[in-house]
């Protein structure tokens, strides 16, 4: 006798797992939330697995709607998710607070922001790269959940 895919169920995801999908996928969507409403980004990012952390590299101007939330509150969710069809899906939320990297941690913090983050041209600015601010931050992950497809087999 041989098992068959009936369907297909959403599960937890193992914490390595996780983390190897923090490391290979390099973008999600950082929402910000305050009492006024929300905003979400997406957002180009390094996961420290060591560290538990992901890196970002903010890339600014004088009107930036990420900075102003930021300065509201540093608490932020970070999703991640990739669906390749309706049975082969995963995604990942992390919450935690979101802080600027001191000086002495941004050449560890570039390393492993070019090891693992996917790559973003500056075009998407108007502006000369010149005109633009440059900051460093990392999100401690306060909680960290993942679920992903898995089929389920039945006797068949």
């Amino acid at each position: 006798m041989s098992n068959t895919v009936a369907s297909v169920s959403g599960v937890d995801m193992p914490e390595d797992e996780i983390d190897s999908f923090l490391e290979k996928t390099g973008i999600g969507t950082l929402s910000f939330g305050t009492e006024d409403g929300g905003y979400a980004v997406p957002m180009s990012f390094g996961f420290d697995r060591d560290n538990q952390r992901c890196l970002f590299q903010f890339v600014s101007d004088d009107d930036s709607t990420k900075e102003a939330h930021l300065e509201r509150s540093n608490r932020v969710t970070l999703t991640v998710y990739e669906w390749s069809e309706v049975d082969d899906w995963r995604s990942v939320v992390l919450r935690g607070s979101l802080d600027e990297l001191p000086d002495d941690e941004l050449y560890d913090a570039a390393d492993t922001f070019s090891d693992y983050a996917v790559p973003v041209s500056l075009s998407i600015f108007e502006k000369k790269a010149t005109e633009l601010d440059f900051s460093w931050y990392t999100l401690d992950v306060r909680s960290k959940s993942g679920r992903w497809a898995k089929p389920i087999e039945t006797d068949g």
